[in-house]
């Protein structure tokens, strides 16, 4: 596993709750920290024609408006409802930003129960992606 990013508990459940209501399309996001450690979510809008099986962020502009805070673009994020959360090959051919972390989350063992937890739960890993093959762990740090 090669670098990490501190994702609070709380952003994670956003993520996955964003995941949840947008399903069975994928959603995606962008999440603005400082220094390796994400500080907020930010919900985007999956434009793609096909948003079952691939994302594409509609507000790209939301990076300037990260940076313009003083803040980075620490992670990508992007949910697989039926499938692994490992970068597809679409994921690693479309992956644009080789010093950040694309964080997915895989909802295929995500069984909803009394009290919205499945018994296994969503899956949520990070990977930096970089030559469109290399995809190289990054640990998710509470």
């Amino acid at each position: 596993m090669t670098g990490r990013l501190v994702l609070p508990q709380a952003l994670r459940d956003e993520i996955v709750a964003h995941a949840r209501a947008e399903a069975p399309k994928e959603c995606c996001g962008l999440v603005a920290g400082r220094e390796g450690r994400a500080t907020r979510v930010i919900r985007c809008t999956n434009a793609s024609p096909t948003p079952e099986v691939r994302y594409t962020i509609a507000e790209l502009r939301r990076v300037i408006e990260i940076e313009d805070a003083g803040e980075e673009l620490v992670a990508i994020y992007h949910s697989h409802p039926r499938s692994p959360a490992y970068p597809s090959p679409t994921d690693r051919r479309e992956a644009h930003w080789p010093e950040t972390t694309y964080v997915l989350v895989s909802l295929r063992y995500d069984v909803p129960v009394a009290g919205g937890k499945g018994p296994f739960g969503p899956e949520l890993h990070g990977y930096r992606i970089s030559d469109r093959d290399a995809v190289r762990e990054v640990a998710l740090e509470s």
